[in-house]
């Protein structure tokens, strides 16, 4: 159980790392993007790209707290009281950043929004090295067990510095990245360039900076360099590959798996560094099971973790396709397209004088609206609104707001919001009920399936397995991203349906979510791997149907529907090898653990 737990704590670990660790590197960019002319554009895709996610990206922050805390907290004690300076700078560079990357849009003064930005884009340098140096603390096994170590060798020493420097790196390499396939997809040719090129250079300087951090983890923490060059090598080895295939598909202009190259390579260096510090917490020290809560704490835990990981997951994946497409507003203007003059930037804005000047004279410089709701702009050839709708602007001779309009007493004419995003013609006005309904019918088969399965049951423990069978911690990991892969397909699949279609795709995932929760019923409950293999068979079989259905709906959910598929193949042979190894199908008698 502990082990199952490490997993889900660790699984939070990669997800902050490659969603929050793309924010941050996304303010070292901000930094170094030059003054307020030249970094405009670079600025401005980063304020577009960040707005509707970045605060999504520290519920996995929270997540690790909590399941730290509570799953394994003499552990949380001795870090916390030992790396409890660069924590705290961690933290507070979390909330500066929050701080200047909101206040920074809604500043005027120019001497403000230089002052929000720079402690937006300082602390998106600080926090990731502060939580790489707390990783290499650990690593290097500087955490005393019993907490309360040095306060300033635990975190300023070579294999610290090492994991600071390669946080700040790899975040940077992500954001370019990401940067670079959202400015391709906007068909914005001289921003794609800029992030490219420095993506390509984030990358590179990474890749040398891992080289030579072999020989500082050689020499500073040699137990951890024996399990990279050991059971770890697959993993890094992948990680170097997926960062060169994630180079090669920047450089040939290719949107489809770039980003996910690059996610995966930083998050194959994490899992590696994983593999090697097992099976100790502390690097060095400190056993999982050592530090683990009472199994009840633990069964607790699981239970909330693959609870929350069902829905947040969704939502997140949501909230992101959302923001893709345009749907999620940046303020008062749609995520994409229609930027004025004073929007770009990054919260650049009007200068001082500007401010000053349109606060002294209210409206004199913009167009006066009247009371029936037109207005009449005509500084440059500008439309004639229509006294009963507002102002109709024309795009090729609208009307042009002088320096002072857009602050108090000045209206301007957007392009208008529709109230509702969702509201596309064709399509669900909620487009989100899909998605909130399917994850909630798989959480509920996840608990069911879960409140039957006991594998410290004796009668379980008595039979004869395959070798090629996972350990039973294995099994959690595993089902949480399958539950939360079901989940997206059936709210893909149930919003591009439509009447009696929709109906009949609802009834099939219904089933096979049934018969997905009787799997474990009928093996563990009855004790008969012959029923669970009955059972299996149907889940299999219902799979087939759901996949041919859905796949008619939307292929793109079918495709999220085939790592399901195929390990529930993978546990039907499992089941007939346990059916076949173990001669009474079903054992009788009291359940007892």
């Amino acid at each position: 159980m502990a082990e199952l737990v490490a997993a889900f704590l660790f699984i939070g670990v990669v997800a902050y790392a490659v969603l929050g660790g793309a924010d941050f590197g996304a303010g070292f960019w901000d930094l170094i993007a030059g003054g307020a002319k030249r970094g405009r554009e670079p600025r401005h895709l980063i304020d577009a790209s960040l707005a509707p996610v970045w605060e999504a990206n520290h519920t996995w922050l929270v997540y690790c707290l909590v399941v730290l805390w509570t799953a394994f907290p003499s552990a949380f004690a001795a870090i916390t009281t030992t790396l409890y300076i660069p924590l705290v700078l961690a933290l507070l560079g979390i909330v500066l950043r929050g701080a200047g990357f909101a206040f920074r849009k809604a500043a005027v003064r120019t001497e403000e929004q230089r002052l929000y930005g720079a402690a937006f884009a300082l602390s998106s340098v600080l926090t990731p090295y502060c939580f790489g140096a707390i990783a290499g603390g650990l690593a290097s096994g500087r955490v005393p067990t019993a907490g309360n170590g040095d306060p300033i060798s635990s975190w300023v020493n070579p294999s610290s510095i090492l994991g600071g420097i390669l946080a700040v790196l790899a975040c940077s390499y992500l954001a370019a990245t990401y940067l670079t396939v959202e400015a391709l997809r906007r068909d914005d040719q001289e921003l794609y360039r800029y992030y490219r090129d420095r993506a390509m250079a984030a990358g590179a300087v990474t890749g040398a900076v891992s080289i030579v951090g072999i020989f500082v983890l050689r020499a500073d923490s040699p137990r951890l360099f024996d399990r990279l060059s050991g059971p770890a090598l697959p993993l890094v080895v992948l990680a170097a590959v997926g960062g060169l295939v994630g180079l090669a598909l920047l450089w040939t202009r290719r949107t489809v798996g770039t980003r996910v190259a690059a996610a995966g390579a930083v998050a194959l260096v994490i899992i590696g560094w994983g593999v090697a510090q097992t099976p100790y917490l502390l690097g060095t020290h400190l056993s999982i099971t050592e530090a683990a809560a009472p199994d009840s704490t633990l069964a607790v835990v699981v239970g909330v973790a693959i609870v929350a990981g069902l829905l947040i997951v969704p939502s997140l994946v949501l909230l992101f396709r959302l923001s893709g497409r345009g749907d999620v507003g940046v303020g008062d203007r749609p995520f994409r397209g229609g930027v004025t003059e004073d929007e770009r930037g990054g919260g650049e804005g009007p200068t001082e004088g500007d401010g000053d000047a349109a606060g002294r004279t209210g409206d004199s410089g913009a167009a006066k609206a009247d009371r029936s709701g037109g207005a009449k702009a005509d500084r440059s050839g500008g439309a004639k609104a229509d006294r009963s709708g507002g102002a109709k602007a024309d795009r090729s001779g609208g009307a042009a707001l002088t320096k002072g309009a857009g602050t108090t007493g000045a209206r301007t004419a957007r392009p208008a919001v529709p109230l509702d995003p969702t509201a596309v013609p064709g399509r669900p006005r909620h487009r989100w009920v899909p998605y909130a309904l399917s994850a909630g019918a798989v959480t509920a088969t996840a608990v069911a399936g879960a409140r039957a399965v006991r594998p410290d049951a004796r009668w379980y423990r008595k039979l004869n397995t395959p070798a090629w069978q996972p350990p039973p911690w294995a099994f959690g990991p595993v089902w949480t991203p399958l539950y939360a892969s079901i989940a997206v397909a059936g709210g893909r699949a149930l919003n591009a349906a439509r009447g009696p279609q929709r109906k009949a795709l609802a009834g099939e995932f219904a089933t096979n979510l049934a018969l997905n929760a009787g799997w474990s019923n009928l093996f563990f409950r009855l004790r008969s791997p012959l029923a669970g293999l009955a059972g299996t068979l149907l889940l299999d079989a219902s799979n087939v149907r759901l996949l041919t259905r859905v796949a008619r709906t939307d292929r793109k959910a079918a495709v999220i529907l085939l790592p399901y598929a195929a390990w529930c193949a993978y546990a039907t042979c499992l089941n007939a090898s346990i059916v076949a190894r173990n001669h009474e199908p079903r054992h009788r008698g009291p359940a007892k653990s």
